[in-house]
């Protein structure tokens, strides 16, 4: 809808407020309304300031007035320092970042005037910028930029004046934009503004401290030739003056520091000067969460939960995972996967391990292209529950009742902690326990209870399982229907009791082990968002210490299957 016609109340008034303007000035002139192309609402004025006259243009906003009109010089000319360039609107004190709807036209016609008698009156004073750029503003129209960190910005200003340094630079292109930092600088590999291990292109070049009072070169091949060439850099000077060829420098002065790098063109070799972006060290994730990087996490199931929650414990910080999942990713899996297109046909364990790579750099994945609980040879089975136990935790996001019974053994046998869940059917919520020996019950009958629970309110539970004692597999009815947001939820609920089981072992920041989660009215659940916690009766240990008649009996068996191995040596002396 126009605005001025659902609102002409709105519309006279400003045309109203701009002729009492007019009235009570004399330098205003010229006012002239009319629909512009567009149908937009503007008017023309001029303004008289020492016998010259300014035209200019107000043309309101689609969206007044909740957004601010745009002013503009009518002749297309640089009226000011304060202007989106030649032609652009005026950087007046009225502002998107300060915007009211009670601000009118004639408030930003009087700021104009002030604008203009402010820059043109020569011995008044200087009118100070109140346009703030945003770090995105500033960069935008740039799209080769040099990251650099704090470390290697004070390394840099370290060189003695005259000197130059061998570095290593790491250069990547994606989202249209050419990204350059400083790989490594003497010998400190470590040196990037983003983590190692991400596809990147590596190359050598040459850090230069200039002699103090030496002005930073145009981008340029005869004003950066010119200026090693007065450094006595001979053979450097030769290879910027060069026909083609790959080049870079990072060159320090004084007051600042830049990246310039050469390219072929046709026919012709280009110089060109990087985009600054100094990038500050700072974590974004709470001081506990630092063990994660020491721990590694056990995920059954790469699909649309499972792949959300490793993604998430990866950002969390855990750098070490076992990925199990023999299933393969299809476009129809795209509308709630953490993967991409791109994993259309692959394995969704290797792709998920593609993905943890594209999030955090080098990482520790292992892949086992295996469906546990399904039609596999024991051998692997076996070999994947070793892999599982030798975790810090483990998480079942299979939905799947046979896969549970295998990730329940493990758990219960290593004595680690077992976290899963599941999204119901028609993505009316989820379901995600975490159970850890000696504070909650043994994992089976963990889960026993949570479906006595489910099945105590009188509604049958919309369980992608089966009933107790979980006994079957999971029914093999049709996809389940949920979209990305329904499953998000879940998925981070999840990862978080992940988290926490890794980061407060015995202390808890969740005062039950399991949750059901609601994000429609159905079911229990009266309305969105809506959660029950689901109490767990038992905090026994899950293993009981062999006794030493146990212990002899094990020792018997053994001594039966390998006589050879003891040759009489564990037997009491007489």
């Amino acid at each position: 809808m126009i605005w001025w016609l659902e609102n002409p109340a709105r519309a006279r008034s400003e045309r109203q407020s701009v002729a009492d303007l007019a009235e009570r000035v004399s330098w205003l002139r010229g006012v002239r309304w009319y629909l512009s192309e567009g149908a937009a609402f503007a008017v023309d004025f001029e303004i008289e300031h020492n016998g010259d006259s300014i035209p200019l243009t107000m043309t309101y906003a689609e969206f007044h007035p909740n957004a601010p009109p745009i002013v503009v010089p009518r002749d297309g000319s640089r009226l000011s320092s304060h202007q989106y360039g030649a032609g652009g609107n005026l950087c007046l004190e009225y502002r998107a970042d300060n915007w009211e709807t009670t601000i009118i036209g004639a408030m930003m016609i009087e700021s104009a005037r002030r604008l203009i008698v402010g820059e043109r009156d020569g011995d008044g004073p200087e009118l100070p910028s109140a346009h703030a750029v945003s770090l995105g503003q500033s960069v935008r129209g740039s799209y080769f930029r040099f990251l650099l960190t704090q470390a290697t910005e004070e390394r840099l200003k370290a060189i003695e004046p005259g000197q130059s340094i061998e570095i290593g630079i790491a250069e990547k292109y994606h989202a249209e934009t050419f990204t350059v930092t400083v790989a490594e600088i003497d010998g400190v590999v470590d040196a990037r503004a983003w983590p190692a291990g991400i596809r990147e292109t590596t190359k050598r070049g040459l850090a230069i401290r200039l002699p103090q009072g030496t002005a930073m070169p145009a981008a340029a091949q005869e004003s950066i030739a010119n200026l090693l060439g007065d450094l006595g850099f001979a053979p450097l000077r030769e290879k910027a003056i060069a026909a083609s060829g790959d080049m870079d420098l990072v060159l320090v002065s004084d007051t600042e520091i830049a990246h310039f790098y050469a390219y072929d063109g046709s026919q012709k070799r280009y110089f060109g000067r990087s985009q600054i972006l100094k990038v500050a060290a700072s974590s974004r994730l709470p001081d506990d969460y630092a063990v994660l990087a020491g721990k590694s996490a056990g995920i059954v199931g790469c699909g649309s939960l499972g792949s959300k929650v490793a993604a998430m414990l990866a950002r969390a910080g855990v750098r070490k995972f076992t990925l199990v999942d023999d299933d393969v990713m299809f476009a129809e899996n795209l509308v709630r996967n953490e993967l991409g297109a791109a994993a259309a046909g692959a394995h969704k364990a290797d792709a998920v391990r593609g993905r943890l790579i594209e999030i955090v750099g080098t990482i520790d994945v292992t892949v086992r292209r295996v469906a546990l609980g399904g039609q596999e040879s024991a051998d692997s089975t076996d070999s994947v529950m070793s892999a599982l136990r030798d975790c810090d935790i483990i998480i079942d996001a299979s939905a799947d009742a046979h896969c549970f019974n295998f990730c329940a053994a493990v758990a219960k046998e290593s004595l680690k902690p077992f976290v899963w869940g599941e999204v119901f059917a028609g993505g009316i919520g989820g379901l995600v326990a975490r159970v850890r020996s000696s504070h909650e019950p043994e994992p089976q009958a963990a889960r026993n209870q949570i479906n006595a629970w489910c099945n105590s309110h009188g509604v049958p539970a919309p369980l992608a399982g089966v009933a107790v004692p979980y006994a079957a597999a999971a029914g093999s009815g049709g996809p389940l229907v949920a979209d990305d947001a329904e499953v998000s939820v879940i998925a981070g609920h999840l990862a978080r009791l992940a988290t926490d089981a890794l980061t407060r072992p015995e202390d808890s920041a969740f005062p039950v082990p399991a949750y059901a989660i609601g994000l429609r009215t159905a079911w229990i659940f009266s309305q969105p968002f809506e959660t029950w916690p689901i109490e767990l009766a038992g905090s026994e240990p899950w293993k009981v210490e062999q006794d030493p008649a146990s212990v002899a009996e094990s020792l018997a068996l053994l001594r039966e299957l390998m006589p050879k191995a003891f040759d009489d040596h564990d037997q009491p002396s007489k």
